[in-house]
């Protein structure tokens, strides 16, 4: 039987395919007891479904193995005992995200898996967030986003722990926006976009839309940035300045714009949206790709790429997806 699904296969229930999955991963861990061994021979035993999505699964073992190996065994087993206390899915995207978390030098624990389950506030896949801080002062969280704050004596202390969110500050107020690389300061009123952890974004990105702010970095020194400037700050220091262009304020209307865009960079980005695993062969991974494209509707997006590039997306049961060559 073909790894991918077609069209005339027997489709297999979601839960069914997550637990797995789960297994499948816990197997891979690296701290899996041989009780553990046990009762995932047992599960795939119970029923004709459970072994038929075991065994489909199998061709994507070297990715799931390859990913769990990259957590420390301590990690993996505290990962693992959250099962009881998180829902599957959650810890699905964890485990198939930590390739390409630790490619982009960020450590996993502390910047992605516990931000996204124990930040004040944070969004699932594909949510996007507006949240009111105090008169005049919101916030809009975009998807995969986790964000701190603080009540102080002088106003209000945020800390992005990974993600992206559109700070507006509308009347005065005292606002402190940190992250690892540094502390922002609006000078209000201003509207500024914040981003930390991204795909193809190495470090913390500054955008401001209105207003001005001033951004002290932690390696040191500080930067003024007017409206219509970017920055973008690393573990190195801070880049050059930038002009911000329309497209960075695009996923607040459910859009991503692309002008000569890698296709890896667009996939990353739709990745980002939808649930479950998306991978971009890297045979086709350079090729340009300008255009408006839905986010809220990532599989729709998917399919047009499809139709105007020498691409195709091979889907696994609707959760895995890769996009290769036609």
């Amino acid at each position: 039987m073909s790894l991918f699904e077609p069209a005339n296969a027997q489709r297999l229930d979601q839960d069914v395919v997550e637990q797995a999955m789960l297994w499948m991963v816990t197997l891979q861990s690296g701290v899996c007891s041989e009780a553990e061994h046990q009762a995932c021979y047992n599960w795939r035993k119970q029923s004709p479904a459970h072994e038929m999505a075991w065994q489909r699964l199998t061709g994507l073992n070297r990715d799931v193995r390859e990913s769990t190996h990259l957590l420390a065994p301590e990690g993996a087993r505290s990962l693992l005992r959250a099962r009881n206390t998180t829902s599957r899915r959650t810890l699905l995207k964890g485990f198939a995200g930590l390739g390409l978390v630790m490619a982009a030098g960020v450590g996993v624990r502390e910047r992605v898996l516990l931000p996204e389950l124990f930040s004040d506030y944070r969004t699932a896949t594909g949510e996007r967030r507006r949240i009111y801080l105090a008169d005049g002062v919101g916030l809009t969280l975009d998807t995969h986003t986790a964000l701190d704050t603080q009540a102080t004596a002088t106003g209000i202390d945020l800390t992005l722990n990974l993600g992206r969110v559109l700070l507006t500050c509308a009347v005065p107020a005292h606002i402190t926006l940190n992250t690892i690389h540094g502390r922002v300061q609006p000078t209000t009123p201003a509207r500024l976009i914040v981003s930390q952890g991204l795909p193809d974004l190495p470090g913390t990105q500054v955008q401001m839309l209105a207003g001005s702010a001033s951004l002290e970095l932690t390696r040191g020194g500080r930067i003024s940035l007017e409206a219509g400037q970017q920055l973008t700050v690393d573990s190195h220091g801070a880049g050059q300045s930038s002009q911000v262009t329309a497209a960075s304020q695009a996923w607040l209307n459910g859009l991503l714009i692309a002008d000569r865009m890698p296709l890896a960079h667009v996939i990353g980005q739709l990745n980002r949206y939808r649930r479950g695993v998306l991978r971009c062969d890297p045979a086709v991974a350079a090729l340009q790709v300008s255009g408006s494209f839905s986010i809220d509707q990532p599989d729709a997006s998917l399919d047009l790429l499809a139709r105007v590039l020498p691409i195709r997306v091979q889907r696994v049961f609707g959760y895995w997806a890769n996009v290769v060559p036609a």
